[in-house]
């Protein structure tokens, strides 16, 4: 088995234990001989199957406490809220997009993005970037 192969199974069984059993998150490191950190660095945001209001990519939860809060987050766009705010997704698991007579219209009312957009997207990028090598350095210790 490859060293990819065996990255890929151990992110699987991190989210299958963290999203689908009761352990502690100390539970499931020692159980995979882990470090909290590196577990953590495992665990992908859960989907939940609900469109996000601002702009219908899918909302996923952050954690296990935020699921057990109902509180939910894009990715995309970074909104946060309850459940109970977000849009159902249509189809089977689809997000329904509206005519282009719609999405012209909305797009008339969509002011054009400043700066600080994209600084926003370049810090995360760049913070996401930090962590992949923390985590890549980490599995190599």
């Amino acid at each position: 088995m490859s060293g990819a192969d065996a990255d890929r199974r151990a992110e699987a069984k991190a989210n299958d234990l963290y999203w689908g059993s009761d352990l502690s998150v100390n539970q499931i490191a020692e159980e995979m001989e882990l470090s909290k950190s590196v577990l953590y660095g495992l665990i992908r945001p859960r989907p939940t199957g609900l469109a996000c209001p601002e702009c219908a990519e899918e909302l996923v939860h952050a954690n296990r406490t935020a699921r057990e809060r109902s509180l939910v987050a894009c990715s995309a766009c970074g909104w946060e809220g309850a459940e109970d705010d977000a849009d159902t997704v249509g189809g089977e698991g689809i997000v329904t997009f509206p005519v282009p007579e719609e999405v012209a219209a909305a797009e008339a009312e969509v002011p054009a993005p400043d700066g600080r957009s994209r600084i926003m997207l370049g810090g995360a990028l760049l913070g996401a970037a930090a962590g992949l090598a923390l985590v890549l350095w980490a599995r190599r210790r």
